[in-house]
């Protein structure tokens, strides 16, 4: 989506959102942990490192980057916010810094992306939402491999029309999302993951 389109767009999506943001915050904070706000960082385009908010979903602990293998750090609070995805509406903001798209590859941190073939996915920034996030959204599961396919179909294929249909599917996937599949042994690529030394 055009730079000239989408900061109007996050700009009236904030305002509108903003009492929804603060009532999640004081959620995290009270019944998950503060500060409420959660900072990570990702891999954006070309490349480059940034700092990724969202709203804490998770108590704090030990980290292994992906969540199937924290699943004992989420209470109900957290997986209610995450069913909702209202963790996710800081993102507004990185939008507006220009760090993020509404569109395009999900955002990882590094860590998940050893081994993979990633020039494509970081010719553009991370998005918002996206093919991935859409699987994910249905399926309630992602390994890494199939999100790089993704990933860089979008890229290959990317159109302003292209992403206003991404959107549009995101908004209504949004209510009819599958929770998160949070069991460690349900794939090979998770398997191998939790066999990482280096995680």
């Amino acid at each position: 989506m055009p730079r000239i389109l989408e900061v109007p767009a996050a700009i009236v999506l904030l305002i509108i959102t903003l009492p929804l943001i603060l009532i999640t915050l004081f959620i995290s904070s009270a019944f998950i942990g503060f500060p409420p706000l959660y900072r990570s960082r990702r891999i954006g385009q070309h490349g480059v490192e940034y700092t990724h908010w969202k709203i804490k979903s998770m108590k704090s602990g030990k980290e292994t980057g992906r969540v199937f293998f924290e699943a004992r750090r989420i209470n109900f609070c957290g997986r209610l916010l995450r069913r909702l995805h209202l963790d996710e509406l800081p993102e507004l903001f990185l939008i507006l810094t220009g760090r993020i798209s509404f569109v395009g590859p999900r955002p990882l941190p590094a860590s998940l992306l050893k081994g993979l073939d990633t020039e494509i996915r970081e010719t553009v920034k991370p998005g918002w939402t996206g093919p991935a996030q859409l699987w994910l959204l249905r399926k309630g599961k992602l390994n890494k491999r199939l999100q790089i396919k993704l990933d860089n179909h979008y890229v290959k294929n990317r159109s302003f029309c292209y992403d206003l249909k991404i959107i549009a599917a995101t908004v209504t996937g949004v209510f009819r999302s599958k929770p998160a599949d949070l069991t460690p042994n349900g794939s090979p690529d998770r398997i191998s993951f939790g066999k990482d030394p280096g995680n």
